[in-house]
């Protein structure tokens, strides 16, 4: 014979369940919820006493059957807006490739660090195509995503506390970063062939750092030749086969000069770009006034660009480097000839130069010999 309800709790068939009254935040009244499937009245009393000091404490969330792949796509279509388009693409993509697949099935209020561990663990040795293993940056960033989403699932009162915190995370190696020479960019910008229209643009990668999006949407009028400062205003990224303007990287706006010689290259580039527009007329398309352009005035889509750098690389007598790579060249030549860490961070548009010194560490010269050098010379005279 069923017992009747004591205390908040009864018995219902062979499991148990409890009472809880929890306050609506809108009305501040008070109703009850029940949750139910405990094998004893022991486990129940002990749920109902946990759920009544979350309810006092404030922190009270309600059991639900969500799961985590319902959970993550609520919230990436809710978090698109304030992210760049570029960002919430990379989230869609790692949700839905690494993420879902492992835990989108279940309960969003069952995951635990332990669990999550293990997920990790598996997706780092053998979550990648046909069961190969990921690499440790990509493990990380899929963790970062959820533990991202999670913390959002707190605040939406659906978790009581963020299961992401305490997993166990692969260890990441940072990459060693292919770079050329000095003489290795000097022949690589000799041996490219002069039809190639992008030859510029490969020029002024290399002798500023700036990134690939934001060489593509420069204009103009950002560009002053006769002090010879570039002044990065925006990026552009490349959604499909659209672009989409947004903010440089950490919202970084900056300005960053240039050689004579690359002052050269780009005056000569203006005069080829005028030509092109007086040959076309009215037919034209360069309204925004970008620097890198068909002969038509139409903007180039950043991955066609990285493609074809890649392609010119292929056949010349230099290492093979993917097109962020100059950024890379840029920033190693000027760090190993002793140019300040924070000059350099500028020029790259970091927030702090503690990223330079993070990604480029081993590019600094360790010459501890010439610190006690100059220490000596300052104090002794000699």
């Amino acid at each position: 014979m069923p017992e009747k309800m004591r205390d908040g709790i009864i018995q219902r068939g062979k499991t148990w369940s409890y009472v809880v009254r929890e306050r609506d935040v809108q009305t501040g009244k008070t109703k009850p919820r029940w949750v139910g499937g405990f094998p004893t009245r022991a486990a129940a009393k002990k749920a109902r006493d946990e759920a009544r000091h979350a309810v006092n404490r404030g922190t009270y969330v309600a059991p639900q059957a969500l799961t985590v792949g319902e959970y993550l796509d609520r919230w990436v279509d809710a978090h698109a807006v304030e992210l760049k388009p570029s960002t919430a693409k990379s989230y869609r993509d790692n949700i839905g490739r690494y993420l879902k697949p492992a835990i989108g099935h279940e309960r969003l209020q069952s995951l635990s660090p332990s669990r999550l561990s293990v997920v990790f663990k598996d997706l780092y040795e053998s979550g990648g195509k046909d069961g190969k293993p990921l690499s440790p940056r990509t493990v990380e960033f899929a963790r970062a995503v959820l533990r991202r989403a999670m913390q959002d699932a707190v605040l939406d009162r659906a978790l009581e506390v963020n299961p992401v915190v305490g997993t166990k995370r692969p260890k990441v190696v940072k990459p060693k970063h292919t770079t050329w020479t000095g003489p290795q960019l000097r022949a690589f910008l000799e041996q490219v062939d002069e039809d190639d229209r992008w030859a510029p643009l490969w020029t002024l990668a290399a002798a500023t750092g700036m990134r690939r999006g934001e060489l593509l949407a420069l204009r103009w009028s950002e560009v002053d030749l006769d002090a010879g400062v570039i002044h990065v205003e925006r990026s552009v990224t490349q959604v499909a086969q659209e672009r989409v303007y947004v903010t440089p990287k950490n919202h970084e706006r900056r300005d960053v000069t240039v050689d004579e010689r690359t002052v050269t290259t780009l005056r000569e580039w203006r005069k080829a770009q005028m030509a092109e527009q007086l040959a076309w007329g009215a037919a034209y398309r360069g309204a925004e006034g970008l620097v890198f352009t068909w002969e038509d005035g139409r903007a180039a889509l950043p991955d066609y660009v990285t493609r074809t750098f890649g392609r010119i690389t292929d056949g010349l007598a230099v290492p093979r480097l993917r097109l962020h790579e100059l950024r890379h060249t840029h920033a190693t030549m000027l760090l190993r000839d002793g140019v300040p860490v924070h000059v350099v961070a500028k020029r790259l548009g970091h927030k702090d130069p503690s990223v330079t010194l993070n990604v480029y560490a081993d590019a600094i010269p360790d010459d501890d010999g010439r610190a006690v050098e100059t220490f000596a010379k300052a104090v002794w005279g000699a």
